[in-house]
């Protein structure tokens, strides 16, 4: 089964919008490896980005109206609708990016979107990471932890996306690195045994 690798950019926490729509394809190849087949990036037009998630992503109504080019997330749906069709999508907060793909699909008539397999990295990796939170219990690892778990390279990601998506404006808190980052975990602990 093709798996679909997602991360959003959003305005905010509830399902307002997505202003940053990521992923990456990966399927079996002719020679029987599973591998990336495609990678896509949209920058969504909004009117209106809230303070608090601006200072995480860095994304302003004004910086995303030049990126967007006026695009929606109307404009783009058929080709998402394809690309997550068939496949298992995969994030690293299953229930956050879900939520607010379904919320885009929801607004459209006549759009019905209910995907049936998900794999969550971040309820994955929770009791293997065993990140703490600051009472001392285990809590879900962020992607950044559960690289540092998995001894991933952060500046070999950053190359990475770099190349996946063909840009050199990539930076960390940007989903095309972040979607580079939950690829490299998964197929790294794929490699070293876990049962994903």
């Amino acid at each position: 089964m093709k798996k679909v690798f997602i991360d959003t950019e959003t305005t905010g926490l509830n399902p307002g919008e997505i202003i940053q729509l990521t992923y990456c394809i990966c399927d079996i190849d002719t020679s029987g490896r599973e591998r990336v087949c495609s990678s896509k990036n949209f920058f969504l037009h909004t009117d209106y980005v809230e303070p608090s998630a601006e200072a995480v992503h860095g994304f302003s109504v004004d910086r995303l109206k030049l990126l967007s080019k006026g695009q929606t997330f109307k404009d783009i749906y058929l080709e998402v609708k394809e690309d997550l069709k068939d496949s298992m999508f995969v994030a690293h907060n299953v229930k956050f990016d879900k939520k607010f793909v379904k919320a885009e699909f929801d607004r459209l008539s006549n759009c019905n979107w209910n995907p049936q397999k998900f794999f969550c990295t971040m309820e994955y990796f929770k009791p293997i990471v065993q990140a703490k939170g600051r009472g001392g219990r285990i809590k879900k690892p962020r992607l950044e932890e559960t690289m540092d778990f998995l001894k991933i390279d952060k500046n070999t990601v950053l190359k990475g996306a770099k190349r996946l998506f063909g840009c050199d404006d990539v930076d960390f808190h940007d989903a095309r690195y972040d979607v580079a980052a939950l690829v490299s975990c998964y197929y790294r602990a794929k490699k070293l045994g876990y049962d994903l």
